[in-house]
C-alpha cells in the first residue's frame, strides 16, 4: 500500500475489515507505547527491535522472536556461546552446589550463563557466575524490567546489570503473571544453545523449558542425579524424548559442538538477522505506526567537513496546520454533537481535546483519541505550506549545508501534513516517536546523524520551547515570527536571532550566525 498511513486508513475505512479490528485500531493508544519507552530509559534500560543488527544473535534465528526486547545492562556480550542453567525453586544443597559448579565452568570456558532469576537453581547459577572473577550472566524475566521478582534476588538484579543484563519480552511496567513465565522460557531456550537442568521436579518450569528446547532443536541435558530422586518420572520422560544424561560439564560441550556446532563456533562478525533490514521498511512502519524513526531512519551521512547544520521545527515554521486542525476538530465535534460546527468556532491553539471540550463534547480526550487522526488526514488539503521557506531549504542544501527536522508532532500526523517532496528535502527527520517530545534530545541525535558539531548548528522554531531546546542542546536559537507565538513572547526568551520574513531562510542565514558566508 506504499506507507503505514495508507495501511491505517485502509483498516479504519474499509468495511471488509472486521469491526473488532477497526475498533482496536481506533482505540489503541500510541502514547502508551511512548510511555513504556520513556519509563525504560528512565530506568537506565534500552530496547532492541527484532531486525536490529545487534539483536541477540541466537535469538535472531527464531522467526517468532520478540519484536521488541527490553533490557537493562549490556547485552552486546551475550554472543552465541551461551548455555541456560535451570532448575527447581526449592533445591537440595547438592543441587545448589551443582549449579555453582556448572556456572563457574561456564565462566572459565567463556560461556554466558542464561537463567530466569527465580529462587533456587536460577539464583544460584547467576550468583556463581558473578563471583570474582566474574563472567557474563543474563536473566530472562517474566515481567517488565522495572520489576524484581522474587524480591529476595534484588541484589542479583543490581549486580547483573554490570556483568550481563536483565532481558524481557514484556513491556516495562508489566508485572509478573502466571502465563508470562512459560512464555519467557521459549526466549530463554532460544537465547542459549543448550539447556542444562541441574535439579528439577514434576511441574517444574524447567520441563516447560525442555519442551521449547525440543521444539527449537536445542539440546537438553539432565544431571544424572535427577533420575535417582524419588520424584523422577519427569526426568525419565525427558530422556525418552531425547534429553541427554550427563555428569560432567565437558559432556555438555561435546554434544553442543556436535549438534549445533555451526552456531556455537560461528564468528560474531558473521552474525546476521534472518531478513535484511532494508527489506523491512514497510513492515517496520506497520509495526510501529511511524515512518523514519531514529532506529529505522537513514544512517549518519558521511561527508568531509560539512559547513554546518540547519535544523527546523515543522509546524509553524515550514507548514501551518492550524486551519486543517480546526477543520478536523469541527468535523469530530459535528459528528458527536449532531450539529454543524464551523471551524471558526474551534479554538485554533492549545490542546485539541481541550478545544473539543470547549465546544461541549463530553469525554473529549477519548473522543479526540478515537477520531481526530482520521479527520485530520481528510483535512490535510487545508495545510498551508510556506513555499518560500521550502525554497530556502533547497538553497541551503545546494550550498552544502545539512538540513534536518526535529518536531514534537507524532509521525502519523506529520506524515499526513507534510508533502512527500518537502519531507524528502531533509537529511534527517525526527518526530515525537523518536524523541518522546524532548526536542533538545532530538537536536543532539540529529547532529550525531549528520556528523556536525553543535558549534556549527542552529535550530529554527516558532515557540519559546523551541528556543529553550536549542539552548539546552548548545546550538544557535532562531525564532520565526510567522508561527504560533507573538514577537513579544519570543523576545522574552534567550535567542540568537529572530526573523520575520520567509525569504530570510536561505544560505545567507548561517552566515549571520556562523561568521562565514557560503554562497
Amino acid at each position: 500500500m506504499g506507507s503505514a498511513d495508507a495501511v491505517l486508513e485502509y483498516v479504519l475505512e474499509n468495511q471488509r475489515v472486521p469491526e473488532r479490528v477497526r475498533s482496536f485500531v481506533e482505540t489503541a493508544s500510541p502514547d502508551q507505547y511512548a510511555l513504556v519507552i520513556k519509563r525504560t530509559f528512565e530506568l537506565g534500560g534500552d530496547f532492541k527491535l527484532w531486525n536490529d543488527a545487534d539483536y541477540p544473535s541466537n535469538l535472531s534465528k527464531w522467526d517468532g522472536r520478540p519484536p521488541v526486547l527490553f533490557y537493562k545492562g549490556e547485552i552486546s556480550g551475550i554472543g552465541r556461546r551461551a548455555l541456560a542453567l535451570v532448575g527447581r525453586v526449592d533445591p537440595t544443597d547438592e543441587g545448589l552446589a551443582a549449579a555453582d559448579r556448572f556456572a563457574r565452568k561456564c565462566v572459565d570456558a567463556g560461556i554466558s550463563v542464561v537463567s530466569g532469576l527465580a529462587k533456587g537453581i536460577d539464583g544460584a547459577s547467576h550468583r556463581a557466575a558473578l563471583r570474582p572473577p566474574a563472567g557474563r550472566t543474563y536473566a530472562v524475566v517474566g515481567h517488565g524490567i522495572d520489576y524484581t521478582y522474587p524480591r529476595e534476588n534484588i541484589d542479583l538484579y543490581k549486580q547483573m546489570t554490570h556483568s550481563g543484563g536483565i532481558l524481557s519480552q514484556f513491556p516495562t511496567g508489566m508485572g509478573p503473571q502466571r502465563w508470562t513465565f512459560p512464555a519467557r522460557n521459549e526466549v530463554m531456550c532460544t537465547l542459549a544453545l543448550g539447556t542444562v537442568i541441574i535439579e528439577g521436579k514434576t511441574s517444574c518450569g524447567s520441563i516447560i523449558q525442555a519442551d521449547f528446547s525440543f521444539k527449537h532443536q536445542r539440546p537438553v541435558f539432565l544431571l544424572g542425579r535427577n533420575l535417582k530422586a524419588p520424584d523422577s518420572q519427569w526426568a525419565h520422560d525427558l530422556v525418552r524424548r531425547g534429553a541427554t544424561v550427563i555428569e560432567r560439564f565437558d559432556q555438555v560441550l561435546e554434544i553442543v559442538e556436535r549438534e549445533v556446532g555451526h552456531l556455537w563456533s560461528e564468528t560474531e562478525a558473521a552474525q546476521e538477522t534472518l531478513f535484511a533490514t532494508g527489506e523491512l521498511s514497510l513492515l517496520s512502519e506497520s509495526m510501529t505506526g511511524q515512518e523514519g524513526t531514529a532506529r529505522m531512519s537513514k544512517p549518519p551521512l558521511k561527508a568531509a567537513d560539512p559547513p554546518g547544520a540547519i535544523l527546523f521545527d515543522i509546524d509553524g515554521v515550514v507548514v501551518d496546520t492550524r486551519h486543517a486542525s480546526t477543520v478536523a476538530l469541527a468535523a469530530v465535534a459535528s459528528a458527536v454533537l449532531k450539529r454543524d460546527v464551523s471551524p471558526n468556532e474551534v479554538r485554533a491553539t492549545g490542546k485539541p481535546h481541550e478545544a473539543l471540550a470547549l465546544l461541549g463534547v463530553s469525554n473529549a480526550y477519548n473522543i479526540y483519541r478515537q477520531n481526530y487522526d482520521a479527520a485530520f488526514r481528510r483535512a490535510c488539503a487545508d495545510v498551508r505550506v510556506f513555499q518560500r521557506v521550502v525554497e530556502g531549504i533547497r538553497m541551503l542544501k545546494n550550498s552544502g549545508y545539512r538540513v534536518g527536522a526535529v518536531t514534537a508532532q507524532p509521525a502519523r500526523r506529520i506524515n499526513a501534513a507534510l508533502p512527500r517532496d518537502v519531507r524528502d528535502l531533509f537529511d534527517v527527520f525526527l518526530c515525537y516517536n523518536d524523541t518522546l517530545g524532548k526536542k533538545d534530545d532530538g537536536i543532539r541525535l540529529a547532529l550525531q546523524r549528520l556528523g556536525v558539531g553543535r558549534e556549527r548548528a542552529m535550530y529554527i522554531g516558532d515557540q519559546a520551547t523551541d528556543l529553550e531546546a536549542a539552548r539546552r542542546a548548545g546550538v544557535r536559537a532562531v525564532g520565526v515570527l510567522w508561527g504560533f507565538s507573538s514577537e513579544d513572547e519570543l523576545r522574552r526568551w534567550p535567542h540568537d536571532l529572530l526573523i520575520s520574513e520567509h525569504a530570510e531562510v536561505g544560505p545567507n542565514l548561517p552566515g549571520v550566525l556562523f561568521q562565514d558566508r557560503k554562497a
